[in-house]
C-alpha cells in the first residue's frame, strides 16, 4: 500500500538558509526552493509504502520532502503566504485521517527542525510526548493533485469507473456539409476571405449546430465533452484574418458546452465541459523551412500570449477542466502549460489537467521527436490529472505505445485514450475505416488489460462510437493507481 500527505505549509519561511541543512540529516532528501516545478502550491510531502510484514519502509531508502514551487513566485503570488520547514503538526488530526487504512502501524514524518520522527499509531489518541506544541496543518490523504476549484469529484471518480470522453467534433460537423454561407451566417456574410471549414466560427454563426453535437456525444454516455475551441487561438484565426474573434470564440464556445452538461447533468452522473487547446498549425521547435533548420514561424512568447488568452475566456465561460490535446510539438505544449500556470497563479483558479500527445507513425515518436517516455517526462511537471495519446493512429497501432506511457507514467497520473476510428477512408461516411464495433471491441481490449482511466474517440468517430465504446468497458474496472486507491476506499 502506498500512503501520501500532503501538509500544507504555514506561516512563512522565517530561516530559509536551515533548508540546506536538511539535504542529508536523518535520511531526508529536500528538493530546495527554485529546484523543483510543481504548480507553485506549497506543501511538505512524505511517502510512505508497507511491506507484506506490515512495516513501514521509505521509497527509495529516503523521506521525501518537497517544497514546490520557488520563493520568487510565493512572494508575488497573493495566494501563497510563503513556506515554513517549522511547520508544527497536530497528530491526533493525522491519526483520524489514517485510522480508516487497514495495516498502518506506524508513521514517519518531518517535525521541529527538519528531524526525522517516528510513532505508532495504535489508536485516534496517540499523542506526541509532552511539552512539544501542535498547530493543526491542512492535509491530504493518497493525493499529489492540487487543490482544484473545480471538478473536485472527478479524481475519485476516475478511481472508481471509466469515465468517457466524447468523439469527434470535426467529423460530425464534416457530415453536415455545411456550405460557406452556412459557416459565415448573417454576421459575415460580406467577409473578405472565406471561411469555409473554420469550424471555431460556427459557435459564433450556428450556434445550434455546436449544442446539437454536444448534446448527442452526452446522449450516448460521455463525462468529458471538449469545447469546439481546437483551433480558436489568435494564431491559428490568423490563417482566416479572424484573431481578433479568438477570445470570443472560447468564451462563446465554453457557454454553449456549459449549457448542455448542466442539462445533462445530475446529482449521481455529474458531465464535465473540458476546455480544448489544439497545438496550432505551427511548430516552435522545427524549421517550416528544409533549406534552413534554424528557422521558425513562431516563437515561445507568441504561443504563450494565444493560450493565456484562450486559457482566460475557456475558464471564464465555464469549463470545468483544461485539456492540451494532440501534442505534436512539446515546445508548444509547454507555453500551453506555462500560460495556464501563469493564468491559474493571477487568477486563484486550479482546474484538473489533462494532457494528450499525438504520436505520429510507427516510430512511436511525436512529430518533434520524442518518444512517449521522453514525452511524459517533459510535461510532468504540470501534474496533470491525466496524460495520455490521441489522434493520429487509430486504437490497434496505438496500443504499444500506450502500453509504454501506462509503465513510465506509473501512479503519477491517470491514462487517457481517444483514437482515430482506424486509419483514413475517403470512401467511408466519416473518413475513416472504424465502425463502432471495431473501435469498441478494441478500447476494451486495453480497458481489460488495466491501462485506461479516461477513454473516448478522436477523427473518425460518433456519438454511435462511443455510446459502444461505454457499453463495452463499462463492466471493466479502471487502471489502478495505488496512490489513490486508498483515497477511494476512505
Amino acid at each position: 500500500m502506498l500512503v501520501e500527505l500532503t501538509f500544507k505549509a504555514v506561516d512563512h519561511m522565517r530561516h530559509i538558509g536551515k533548508t540546506s541543512s536538511l539535504q542529508g540529516r536523518a535520511g531526508v532528501q529536500c528538493a530546495l526552493p527554485g529546484t523543483t516545478d510543481q504548480q507553485h502550491r506549497p506543501g511538505l510531502v512524505g511517502r510512505f509504502a508497507l511491506d507484506r510484514r506490515n512495516e513501514l519502509v521509505r521509497i527509495g531508502g529516503h523521506l521525501r520532502v518537497f517544497i514546490p514551487g520557488n520563493m520568487n513566485h510565493a512572494r508575488r503570488s497573493p495566494h501563497i503566504k510563503g513556506f515554513n520547514f517549522h511547520a508544527h503538526i497536530n497528530k491526533d488530526d493525522i491519526v483520524a485521517a489514517l485510522e480508516q487504512l487497514p495495516g498502518l502501524l506506524r508513521l514517519q514524518m518531518l517535525h521541529e527542525g527538519g528531524t526525522l520522527i517516528e510513532k505508532k499509531l495504535l489508536s485516534s489518541k496517540s499523542v506526541l510526548p509532552a511539552g512539544q506544541q501542535h498547530q493543526t496543518a491542512a492535509y491530504n490523504c493518497a493525493m499529489s493533485f492540487p487543490a482544484y476549484t473545480r471538478a473536485q469529484a472527478l479524481p475519485t471518480t476516475l478511481t472508481q469507473r471509466l469515465v468517457m470522453l466524447d468523439g469527434a467534433m470535426g467529423t460530425m460537423i464534416q457530415r453536415l456539409r455545411l456550405s460557406e454561407a452556412q459557416y459565415r451566417g448573417e454576421r459575415f456574410h460580406a467577409f473578405h476571405k472565406d471561411v469555409k471549414g473554420n469550424n471555431e466560427l460556427l459557435s459564433l454563426t450556428r450556434p445550434e449546430v455546436i449544442r446539437d453535437i454536444h448534446e448527442g456525444y452526452l446522449a450516448a454516455g460521455a463525462d468529458l465533452i471538449e469545447t469546439n475551441t481546437f483551433g480558436a487561438t489568435t494564431v491559428a484565426q490568423a490563417d482566416y484574418d479572424m484573431a481578433d474573434l479568438a477570445l470570443e470564440m472560447n468564451l462563446q464556445s465554453a457557454r454553449l458546452a456549459r449549457a448542455a452538461c448542466d442539462k445533462f447533468s445530475t446529482a449521481d452522473h455529474p458531465r464535465y465541459v473540458a476546455g480544448a487547446l489544439g497545438p496550432t498549425p505551427k511548430t516552435a521547435s522545427i524549421s517550416p523551412d528544409v533549406n534552413d533548420p534554424g528557422a521558425r514561424n513562431i516563437d515561445f512568447e507568441q504561443l504563450r500570449s494565444a493560450y493565456y488568452e484562450q486559457v482566460q475566456a475557456l475558464v471564464e465561460g465555464g469549463s470545468d477542466v483544461l485539456l492540451v490535446e494532440t501534442i505534436f510539438d512539446t515546445l508548444n505544449a509547454k507555453a500551453a502549460l506555462f500560460a495556464i500556470d501563469e493564468y491559474f497563479e493571477a487568477s486563484g483558479q486550479c482546474l484538473p489537467l489533462l494532457i494528450s500527445g499525438t504520436v505520429t507513425d510507427a516510430s512511436g515518436r511525436i512529430l518533434s521527436g520524442q518518444t512517449v517516455g521522453a514525452f511524459w517526462h517533459s510535461v510532468r511537471h504540470a501534474r496533470p490529472l491525466a496524460v495520455g495519446l490521441n489522434c493520429a493512429l487509430g486504437a490497434a497501432l496505438m496500443r504499444p505505445y500506450i502500453q509504454e506511457l501506462h509503465r513510465v507514467v506509473g501512479d503519477e497520473a491517470f491514462i487517457s485514450c481517444y483514437p482515430n476510428a482506424g486509419l483514413p477512408n475517403p470512401m467511408s461516411e466519416t473518413g475513416f475505416d472504424e465502425t463502432p464495433e471495431v473501435t469498441s471491441r478494441l478500447l476494451h481490449e486495453f480497458a481489460a488489460e488495466g491501462l485506461v482511466n479516461i477513454v473516448g474517440g478522436c477523427c473518425g468517430t460518433t456519438p454511435d462510437h462511443i455510446g459502444a465504446i461505454r457499453t463495452a468497458v463499462s463492466p471493466l474496472a479502471p487502471r489502478a493507481l495505488r496512490a489513490h486507491a486508498a483515497l477511494a476506499a476512505m
